[in-house]
């Protein structure tokens, strides 16, 4: 929901500037249309956009939904209002699209064992959340392998790569958030590259046909707090209908507390993995675990434009 509404504030913006009077002074220099433009878009006009899509009336604008659609007809609305011709054809403002929406059922605990039959177990929401990456009414990882595989990471034009060909076919993978970003040569530095994004992280498991990702989350490397994964994480997610494209059973992600003691009942030291990490020579580590879990997918099938 919360994506759906970064595609929608844009726009609001665009057409609040059609209306209106202000005293904006623009800077020196640019063409008349634009100064024109600035001296209409005001305070008052913009918290007017603004407060009617924020309304108890558009019922939070879940995609699919009846907010979803008196959102769409009142920026179709604003548009008409400026003046803009429709783009659609018979559909007019608006360009219809399909989505899914996955709701999983994740069990309040998720066991690990390790090789000499002991068993360790992390808490839904205290230490991880996650969901299924699969558009199917049950998700199933059955007695996966863990390993570190670092940052996750294959860039031929970095020359990175966080795999060396290793077998990973069935296993979880544990990988850190971000990118390398210590080097200004590396990655572009501290610029979050598209290599850094869960998206990815989640996609290249999936290439390399492992059954799931396990992220680990610091507030530094995501730049926001744990609190904000879960409430991401949490409830119904939309996504493009599914395709031929490889997927995992599991997205999911732990806390850098859950997954240090994770890995120190498996054996290892999270510091030393993360400085292994921080190499070219990196390559994955299998933890000595291995993990099952079954989710309950719902799915449901909606429009949206």
């Amino acid at each position: 929901m919360n994506r759906f509404a970064m595609v929608v504030v844009p726009v609001v913006f665009l057409m609040t500037a059609c209306g209106g009077g202000g005293d904006i002074t623009p800077p020196s220099g640019l063409p008349d249309d634009v100064e024109a433009a600035a001296e209409v878009i005001t305070e008052s006009a913009l918290l007017e956009s603004v407060t009617q899509l924020a309304s108890d009336e558009m019922m939070g604008r879940g995609p699919g939904t009846e907010g979803d659609r008196l959102a769409r007809t009142y920026l179709a609305g604003r548009l008409e209002a400026a003046g803009y011709a429709p783009a659609f054809g018979e559909t007019g403002y608006e360009q219809p699209m399909s989505m899914v929406g996955v709701t999983t059922e994740v069990p309040e605990e998720w066991t690990f064992r390790s090789t000499k039959g002991r068993e360790f177990s992390v808490r839904l929401g205290d230490d991880f959340i996650g969901g299924s990456g699969v558009q199917q009414s049950s998700a199933v990882v059955e007695d996966a392998e863990v390993v570190f595989v670092g940052y996750g990471i294959t860039a031929p034009e970095e020359d990175w790569d966080d795999y060396k060909g290793a077998d990973l076919e069935g296993k979880m993978l544990l990988m850190l958030n971000d990118d390398p970003d210590w080097d200004p040569e590396l990655f572009a530095g501290e610029r979050r590259l598209y290599y850094g994004r869960w998206s990815y992280k989640y996609e290249i498991a999936a290439e390399k046909g492992a059954v799931g990702a396990i992220i680990i989350h610091t507030d530094l490397s995501a730049g926001y707090p744990w609190q904000v994964v879960l409430t991401g994480w949490s409830g119904e997610q939309f996504e493009l209908p599914a395709v031929d494209e490889p997927r995992i059973q599991l997205k999911s992600w732990m806390t850098e507390d859950a997954t240090r003691r994770l890995v120190e009942f498996a054996g290892h030291d999270l510091d030393s993995l993360v400085e292994a990490a921080r190499s070219r020579d990196f390559s994955p580590i299998p933890l000595g675990l291995s993990t099952s879990l079954d989710l309950e997918v719902g799915i449901r099938n909606t429009e949206t434009a």
